[in-house]
């Protein structure tokens, strides 16, 4: 399966599930599929991937496990870009899964009042749709958010996840001195045999950066296989969007460097 023509065909119609049904967003997409074709990308090449060089001591052998490239905004690469960058602002399809196996998989997902709806796109079905084709055939997701009460949110879940899926209607924390802090749940919850995910958007750049920081201390990160995180800095191109959830004192380059050291750390760290 190709990895870039999967998830291009997916998000798109996702994109369009989540948007009032119309003859101009149906001509739109066939618009802007005539201008960037999907063609048959391989992951293999590293002229346009990044990747992880894994080698197994046991064995000698040496694998490469590719991903995204930390390009630009760190977003999609033609977001706010000529003249589909509003359709491409949202354009999750420049992310690359890695391959759980057959390992249990495990979704961790900070931020989330709804399965179906969410300012910058709903992530549960994102996750729960296009990561499936990826193999991820989720075991357990976990989500908190502090304004949606539990009957609101558990009302969104199709019946055919509400048993995987266990929501908390409170705040996280920043500190595993206080409850709940996901670090935590994910060491109390998981083992290195399993593949562990975890998305971090509750649009608190305090709370945010400082279970970053957490983490990259921790001596427990290997448990975290994927982390997705929108870091909200002082970037004029997200500044229409972010607005008051931009931190100020920090830019673009220190979001370069979170994503980086997380990446050294072996964490497959998407923007």
């Amino acid at each position: 399966m190709d990895f870039g023509g999967a998830a291009f065909s997916v998000e798109i119609v996702i994109d369009l599930s989540t948007r009032p049904a119309s003859s101009s967003i149906v001509m739109r997409v066939l618009s802007i599929l005539q201008v960037f074709p999907i063609l048959p990308i391989s992951a293999s090449n590293r002229s346009i991937w990044s990747w992880f060089e894994r080698h197994n001591i046991e064995t000698g052998e040496v694998t490469h496990e590719y991903i995204e490239p930390l390009v630009s905004h760190l977003r999609h690469p033609l977001a706010r870009c000529g003249a589909f960058g509003e359709f491409h602002l949202m354009d999750r399809t420049y992310i690359l899964p890695g391959v759980a196996g057959t390992n249990k998989t495990f979704l961790f997902d900070a931020g989330s009042s709804s399965w179906d709806a969410g300012s910058g796109g709903p992530s549960l079905t994102y996750f729960a749709r296009v990561w499936q084709l990826y193999g991820f055939d989720w075991h357990h997701i976990e989500a908190w958010e502090g304004k949606t009460p539990s009957t609101e949110f558990y009302s969104t879940v199709p019946s055919e996840w509400k048993s995987r899926v266990k929501y908390h209607h409170e705040w996280i924390s920043t500190t595993p001195l206080q409850q709940p802090f996901v670090p935590s749940v994910i060491h109390h919850t998981t083992s290195s045999e399993d593949y562990v995910v975890f998305k971090l958007d509750i649009d608190s750049n305090s709370v945010e950066t400082a279970i970053v920081e957490y983490m990259l201390k921790w001596e427990h990160l290997d448990l975290i296989d994927e982390f997705l995180w929108e870091h909200h800095v002082n970037n004029y191109l997200m500044a229409p969007n972010w607005r008051e959830s931009q931190d100020m004192s920090k830019t673009i380059a220190d979001s370069y460097e979170y994503f980086l050291a997380l990446r050294h750390r072996g964490v497959r760290a998407h923007s």
